[in-house]
């Protein structure tokens, strides 16, 4: 839950990004500033803020999670994430497919322009997402994966602060895994690490 939450509230952020390059600037203001990896100098022009949601916009939090239909009206799935480049543009959307409550579950990223999403009439929710592609496209697609730095392993066998065995933590510290552990009176710990 907590995991779709931020991914919801990057999404956000990161789907108004592109926002900010489109407002118009006042005749005679500077040119805006361009980003970059350097630090804006004193002066420049900064960005305006968005104001409000265009028709044509969507929230995050609402595409994650909404189920995915085929041109055939079968439900595919449901999108579990949203990649975003550098440059603010939504790059695909991470469809869930196959599996039985998450279970045997493969990820397909599709392009974001392969969405159709239609709004519900007169209202802010989303009544429709579909694709082109058919359950079975995209069961035969190739799985998604995420990126991963080299170098970067889960740990197996012992914990940050040096114990192992039965209080060791087993998985990633980066979403899925879990840990467990115990308690300095020796109870046991454990669940997801989301």
């Amino acid at each position: 839950m907590i995991k779709q939450a931020m991914t919801a509230a990057a999404l956000t952020a990161m789907l108004a990004a592109p926002s900010f390059a489109q407002q118009p600037s006042a005749p005679g203001a500077p040119p805006a500033a361009t980003t970059g990896a350097s630090t804006p100098q004193s002066g420049a022009a900064k960005p305006g803020f968005v104001q409000n949601q265009a028709p044509q916009e969507w929230r995050g939090s609402k595409l994650v999670g909404a189920s995915v239909y085929g041109p055939d009206n079968q439900s595919i799935g449901e999108i579990s994430e949203m990649i975003i480049d550098s440059n603010g543009k939504v790059k695909a959307a991470v469809i869930g497919v196959g599996g039985f409550l998450g279970v045997g579950q493969k990820d397909v990223a599709v392009p974001f322009e392969a969405l159709s999403i239609v709004r519900r009439q007169g209202s802010a929710t989303i009544d429709k997402i579909t694709v082109i592609y058919t359950k079975d496209d995209l069961n035969g697609a190739p799985k998604f994966t995420y990126f991963e730095p080299t170098g970067s392993s889960q740990t197996t066998g012992s914990s940050p602060s040096g114990m192992s065995g039965s209080g060791a933590a087993t998985g990633g510290s980066m979403g899925g895994g879990s840990t467990t552990g115990t308690t300095p009176g020796g109870a046991a710990t454990g669940g997801p690490s989301r």
